[in-house]
This record gives C-alpha cells, sequence and structure tokens, in this order.
C-alpha cells in the first residue's frame, strides 16, 4: 500500500497508518521492555545469590578460624608435651594429663553446657568462649605451673562441646539442611588447618622460642576471633532457628542404637588418640630428626588431612556406618606400620599422611553419623558426640601414657592400631544388623 504526503504549509500533516502495522509496532516495543526488564531482573538475582553465596561462605570461613583457634588450643598441647614436661620437671606420662584432663572434662561437662548454651544467641556465646579461651591461654603463659594448666585445662575442656556444636549447627543453617555434609566439612577445615598449621607450628616455634609462646600466639588469635564475630558473624534470630526440646534431646540416652553410634566415636576415638597423643616424641624416636623436621612432617600429616576431609564430605551422606569403617580399617593399618615404615623416609612421609588423612576424615564422619542418627536433637546429639569423643581422647591419652610408661613411644602405634581394629569390627556389626532390618522389614 502507498502512502502519499501532501505538504501543507498551513498545518503538520497526519500520515495515517494501517491498524495492523500500529500493533506489531507497540507489540514489539512491550516485547523489547519486557525481556529488557526480565535480563534486569534476572540479573539482578544472580547477582543477589552471587552475594548472598559470598555471605555464606565468607560467615562459614568464619565459623571455620573460630573453630581453629578453639580446637588449636586443645590440640597443640600434644605438641608441646615433651617440652613442657622438660620445662615443668615431671615425667612425660604425667604431661598427658593436660590432654587427659581436658578430654574427661568435655565428655562430662559438655552436654549439659550446651543445653545452657541454647538460650543464648550463638554469637554471643562464641564471643564468650572465644575470650575465655583467650584468657586461659594468657593464664598459663603467666602462671605455668602443673595444677594451675590442669585447672584451665578442665574450664576449656568443658565449653569445647557447646562450641563445637553451635559452629555446626550454625553452619549448616546459613548453608542450608541439604548441604550438611558440605557445610560440616567446610567448618571443618578449621580442624584441618590445626593438624596443617596449628600443631606443626607449635612445635616449630617451641624448639626456637619456647612453648609459652605459642599459648601466647593462640591467645591474641582468640582475642582477634572474638573480634571478627562481633564485626562479621550475621546474628541469627533464635525464632528463626529451630531448638529441639530438652526432653527430646535426652530421650536420646535412652535409644541403644543411638547409644551405639557414641560407643563407636568413643572406641574410635580412643584408637585415634593412643597414638596422636605421643605422636610428636613418636616421630622423633622413630625419624631420629630434631623439633623442626618433626613440625614439617606433623605439617605434612595436616596437609594429607585436607584431602580425608574434602573426600569424606563428599561420601559420607551416601553411608555414614560403612565410610566410619573404612576410616577405622585405613587408621589401624597406618598405625601398625608406622614403625616399620620409619626405615624409609619416603614410606614413614606416606604412611604418615595415609594416617593423616583417616585422622581428619574421622571428625566428619562421626559429626555427621551421630547428627543423623540423632534425627531433630541435632545439636543435643552433636554435643554428645563431641563428649563421647573426647572421652575416647582421654582414654586414648591415658592407655598411651601407660604405653610409654611400661614398655616404650614405639609401642603407641600398635596398641592405637588394636583399638581402631574394634571400632572397625563395630561398624561391620552395626551395618551387618542393618541389612538384617532391612530385610525383616521387606518381609512384611
Amino acid at each position: 500500500m502507498m502512502i502519499r504526503v501532501r505538504a501543507v504549509a498551513s498545518a503538520p500533516t497526519f500520515i495515517p497508518t494501517p491498524l495492523p502495522t500500529l500493533l506489531i509496532y507497540n507489540l514489539g516495543i512491550i516485547r523489547f521492555v519486557t525481556m529488557s526488564m526480565n535480563v534486569v531482573k534476572l540479573g539482578a538475582t544472580q547477582i543477589c545469590i552471587e552475594d548472598s553465596e559470598r555471605s555464606i561462605t565468607f560467615a562459614i570461613g568464619l565459623l571455620a578460624f573460630t573453630l581453629f583457634v578453639i580446637v588449636s588450643s586443645e590440640f597443640i598441647v600434644m605438641a608441646l608435651l615433651p617440652a613442657m614436661a622438660n620445662d615443668l620437671n615431671i615425667p612425660l606420662a604425667d604431661a598427658g594429663w593436660f590432654v587427659t584432663c581436658f578430654a574427661l572434662a568435655a565428655s562430662l561437662l559438655g552436654p549439659p553446657l550446651t543445653i545452657l548454651a541454647g538460650r543464648y544467641h550463638s554469637r554471643d556465646f562464641l564471643i564468650i568462649s572465644s575470650i575465655a579461651f583467650a584468657a586461659g591461654n594468657l593464664v598459663i603463659v603467666l602462671a605455668p605451673h602443673y595444677n594451675l594448666i590442669i585447672a584451665i585445662r578442665v574450664l576449656q575442656g568443658g565449653i569445647l562441646p557447646a562450641i563445637v556444636s553451635i559452629v555446626a549447627v550454625e553452619a549448616i543453617h546459613l548453608a542450608g539442611t541439604e548441604r550438611k555434609g558440605w557445610a560440616i566439612s567446610r567448618v571443618n577445615l578449621g580442624i584441618v588447618t590445626t593438624t596443617i598449621l596449628g600443631i606443626p607450628a607449635a612445635a616449630i616455634i617451641a624448639d626456637k622460642l619456647g612453648w609459652p609462646v605459642s599459648f601466647a600466639i593462640f591467645a591474641l588469635l582468640g582475642l582477634i576471633s572474638a573480634g571478627l564475630i562481633t564485626l562479621w558473624l550475621p546474628a541469627v534470630s533464635k525464632e528463626n532457628v529451630k531448638q529441639a526440646p530438652m526432653l527430646a534431646g535426652v530421650a536420646l540416652l535412652r535409644r541403644p542404637s543411638f547409644l551405639i553410634h557414641l560407643l563407636l566415636s568413643c572406641i574410635l576415638f580412643t584408637g585415634m588418640f593412643a597414638g596422636y597423643t605421643y605422636i610428636t616424641a613418636l616421630l622423633g624416636i622413630l625419624a631420629d630428626v630434631d623439633g623442626a623436621i618433626i613440625g614439617w612432617l606433623l605439617m605434612g600429616f595436616g596437609l594429607a588431612g585436607v584431602f580425608g576431609n574434602w573426600l569424606s564430605g563428599r561420601v559420607v551422606d551416601r553411608d555414614p556406618i560403612a565410610a566410619t569403617g573404612c576410616v577405622a580399617l585405613t587408621l589401624a593399618f597406618s598405625m601398625a606400620v608406622i614403625a616399620p615404615a620409619a626405615k624409609s623416609l619416603l614410606c614413614l612421609i606416606f604412611v604418615a599422611g595415609l594416617w593423616g588423612a583417616a585422622h581428619m576424615a574421622a571428625f566428619v564422619i562421626c559429626q555427621i553419623r551421630v547428627m543423623k542418627a540423632g534425627g531433630g536433637a541435632e545439636a543435643f546429639a552433636l554435643s554428645l558426640n563431641i563428649s563421647a569423643c573426647n572421652l575416647g581422647i582421654g582414654l586414648g591419652a591415658t592407655l598411651g601414657g601407660s604405653v610409654v610408661t611400661h614398655h616404650s613411644v614405639e609401642a603407641v602405634g600398635y596398641v592405637g592400631a588394636a583399638v581402631a581394629a574394634v571400632a572397625f569390627v563395630i561398624s561391620v556389626v552395626m551395618m551387618v544388623a542393618r541389612s538384617c532390618d532391612l530385610d525383616q522389614n521387606d518381609k512384611l
């Protein structure tokens, strides 16, 4: 269709356009604007998602740092036992009570303190706990007396399970329950960092500057942790966090199936720490090297733990009991052959790495396994697991100290391997019992 236009000087000319053309033109504009708005909305949504994910990752990283400081305060003593025993003029086995008392306090005081901590906001409790740990480490530096160190370790040990359980539950709340294994493995990077950096650095510093300097550094880190939590950890409203009733948590103690999970954790950690408590002395005797080299060996142990932590976070959700059995078997093998492997440095590094990977994997696997068995009372179940694990740490340290006193340091690996083998057998029995229950349910 042709449109003819005549020029008129007196008035502007209106050019008629067919209705279909106008509709198509306007619909095109509307569609373009709508698509542009959708693109903007999608872009804004993507930015919000990315910002939210970064915020979650940052908050979980902050929780991991807090866990690093707290757990390092517990475990650096294992690297400092020979130096502390020498300076305090006590036997090595007596110095082992610094580990045992901490662990026993955690096992006995942890559950009730976790219930008490549940009445307060998580951030407030973590701030107070970080300051308390820092103050305790500072007192050890200023007044290094045996009985006072024991008292400080008891107080710190009592608070530990509440801290770890709150950190874990807070991480799960931030990441979402569908990423429970991911959240726990990321938070447990704090424990991994303890084995990579905390314990080896403490051993190196103790060799160069003295063991009190190690405690002073972690006192400072505790204050830094409290400051970071105050500034950047999101304050989660208590109404937004589902709290299991106290009776629901206590009811777990009447369930034999749940108690078996706690027993498994306790026995596994008894075997782990029968050897690990005296790993500094063990590597020193087996490899015949100085404190600095031992520090680097411990760092390699921790680096292997990074792989163990990563692997456990990926597989634990599939079958926590089977994963526990695999870890127990790996621990039994590595601790049993660590002494013969020391004849070759390469073999020693390989076996120590295998031990380190299994050691760190046990933390993640035991936490997820018991939390799943606990059902709705996850925080209390996790606290009970931490208490069971610390009871195992205390028993393992005592057992290892007895072996050192009556036999030799080299023998602690064999004893730890034997106890880990018992944990493996329990895991197999639990899997068989579960399979039988499934078969009976199928028949019904």
